[in-house]
């Protein structure tokens, strides 16, 4: 799927669809756009799980200006809530690109592509000063606790430096009214590690 903003082109591509070529062009986006994690994204494109689709914005000379990943969990909610969550992964807008209004349309591709492949909702985990961003972009902030899984620790709250948001995609679970919230109330289990 490719669709057009200006001069700027999307597409979603599927996992095992990225080339070691086009890997090598998102680790060089993401290298720039997150450079605290430049070691890591210098080697590897995701972050702590594999994704099951991109999102990727390219401007005419064919270059990456925008990236989002997508993960596939199904988590739970308080004591047995099932929600299948699309999780937002290294979503970022190269400096040059910020402020046109890009990440929003970024975002939209990316809920679109979750929306049609049957996700529950959106769920992402960002730092606090980030909230009025994706919260224009229709993201609502989530006041509990959210436990990961870590190889030493067994299950441990995520960061606390994070705050963690959801985007309502009302998959059919939550219009049959198996759940009375937008998103189900209670600490969330993310049955595995945080993206």
């Amino acid at each position: 799927m490719a669709t057009q903003h200006n001069d700027i082109s999307f597409s979603v591509i599927n996992e095992p669809d990225i080339s070691a070529e086009l890997d090598s062009s998102i680790r060089d986006t993401l290298v720039v756009c997150f450079p605290a994690d430049r070691e890591y994204y210098r080697n590897q494109s995701w972050w702590h799980c594999v994704p099951v689709y991109r999102v990727l914005a390219r401007d005419r000379e064919d270059f990456i200006v925008a990236h989002t990943a997508v993960v596939e969990r199904v988590i739970t909610c308080g004591q047995s809530a099932k929600v299948r969550v699309a999780g937002i992964q290294s979503f970022c807008v190269l400096p040059k690109y910020r402020g046109t209004g890009l990440s929003d349309k970024m975002m939209s591709v990316a809920m679109q592509e979750a929306k049609t492949r049957g996700f529950d909702a959106g769920l992402l985990f960002c730092l606090p000063q980030l909230e009025p961003v994706y919260g224009r972009m229709g993201w609502s902030r989530l006041d509990a606790v959210v436990y990961m899984d870590d190889v030493q620790a067994g299950k441990t709250p995520i960061p606390t430096k994070n705050i963690t948001m959801f985007y309502p995609l009302l998959a059919p679970a939550f219009r049959r009214g198996y759940l009375t919230t937008p998103f189900p109330a209670g600490d969330i289990d993310l049955a595995g590690t945080d993206w």
